[in-house]
């Protein structure tokens, strides 16, 4: 809020005493305008710059020879390929979990197989029926395979050593034998509890797991639907997905720049990449940024004179020195920008962004020069027939006074200076 004296107001206007007088030359020139009734809010501007949100590493997860990278600039959406390794593509999935395990083995339970289920339904691809949450499936583990089945695990009946809580993460809790398993994640089961885990004819083992929220299952329906999406790309048609295999990021990105050349190992950090959308980055002093909410309406003002509306996506948590000499901690606040074909033309570009940190709606209003300041304190107004009215003052900004007052309404004229 902008205090009286930074608004200028030197308005110290006497009282008239005893008859009229001339005005002397120095008085400022007046005019008369109305009270409106209007929405007030305070601003502030601050220097940002609209480009692309700050780069995030993409590391690879397995051995081999970088063959290809995509090439910065370029957009990589779903099931593109974003690099090779050993010239073999590994392409965008979007997700929140990496793969971490080797994704083999019937009736697999875990949020790892629901990225892939939900990845290449989205590609058009047919992957059957998921079982449903809370549903018993049977799953058989490869002996060769140390993967977790996910999940949640029946607990078998007494206190054998086979029956204690794993503690590995998604293993849940073993069972005991096993008859042998079903063709489907959805054919019948024996009732929970009595199922133990065990040797599958030297194949694996063989758990039943209760299927979580979140949790998708390795179907064979899906299996077939892996092994169609292999041959398409030009992967070996096994049916399998191993950590590395895909990228698993939030959604499509744009590629800023590469951390690795052909030739070097894959195992490494790749490329770096930003989201597709530009947005606005501004650095806020501490101390102003705790009033800025994540949601708040912003105005920003590009180079050509042009405004977009935009919102605060995100405020940082964390204050960082000025790169170059002294001042004041600041804070990272991203807004991004409603309409993104206003910018379309534009890569990075240095921009104004207008923060409203207070609104006052249909209050009254006159402009500052119109306030009398008066000599029992406080500021009144002249109407046009020569009155004078204390008026309480509210939010002052822009040359903009908020009043109240007794015989004060909507279209009083009211005398100001110029």
């Amino acid at each position: 809020m902008i205090g009286l004296a930074g608004a200028g107001i030197a308005v110290g206007v006497p009282w008239r005493e005893g008859g009229s007088s001339k005005p002397s030359e120095a008085e400022p020139k007046t005019s008369t305008v109305k009270v409106v009734r209007k929405d007030l809010s305070d601003s502030r501007s601050l220097d940002g710059t609209l480009g692309y949100a700050k780069p995030q590493a993409v590391k690879g997860a397995k051995d081999g020879i970088v063959t290809w990278l995509a090439a910065a600039g370029t957009t990589v959406s779903r099931g593109k390929e974003l690099y090779r390794v050993d010239d073999r593509p590994v392409p965008v999935f979007y997700g929140t979990v990496p793969l971490y395990r080797r994704l083999e083995g019937r009736n697999l339970v875990g949020r790892d197989v629901k990225v892939i289920a939900d990845n290449l339904r989205a590609l058009d691809y047919d992957i059957g029926s998921q079982p449903s949450q809370g549903q018993v499936v049977t799953v058989t583990t490869p002996a060769n395979s140390t993967a977790p089945t996910g999940g949640e695990q029946d607990a078998p009946p007494g206190n054998s050593a086979s029956a204690k809580p794993s503690t590995s993460p998604g293993k849940g809790r073993a069972v005991g034998a096993s008859p042998a398993p079903q063709d489907s994640a959805t054919a019948p089961v024996p009732s929970p509890g009595t199922a133990r885990t065990g040797s599958a004819g030297g194949a694996g083992t063989v758990t039943r797991v209760k299927v979580k929220p979140g949790d998708g299952v390795l179907t064979n329906k899906l299996v077939q639907a892996i092994k169609r999406w292999q041959t398409r790309m030009g992967m070996p048609s096994t049916g399998v997905i191993a950590p590395g295999d895909v990228a698993v990021l939030n959604g499509a990105v744009r590629v800023d720049s590469a951390s690795a050349q052909v030739g070097d190992g894959a195992a490494a950090p790749l490329l770096k990449v930003t989201s597709t959308a530009k947005a606005v980055i501004v650095a806020v002093d501490t101390s102003q940024a705790g009033s800025i909410r994540r949601g708040d309406p912003v105005t920003v003002r590009l180079p050509d004179g042009a405004s977009a509306a935009g919102t605060v996506a995100g405020v940082g948590t964390a204050a960082e020195a000025p790169e170059q000499g002294s001042g004041p901690a600041k804070m990272t606040v991203t807004v991004a920008l409603k309409d993104p074909d206003k910018v379309k033309k534009l890569d990075s570009a240095p921009v104004q962004v207008e923060f409203v940190s207070e609104t006052r709606a249909g209050v009254l209003v006159v402009p500052v020069t119109a306030l009398l300041a008066l000599r029992e304190g406080g500021y009144g107004l002249r109407t046009a027939d020569g009155r004078v009215v204390a008026v309480k003052t509210g939010l002052i900004t822009k040359g903009m006074a908020e009043i109240t007052g007794d015989g004060i309404a909507e279209g009083t004229s009211v005398v100001t200076s110029s």
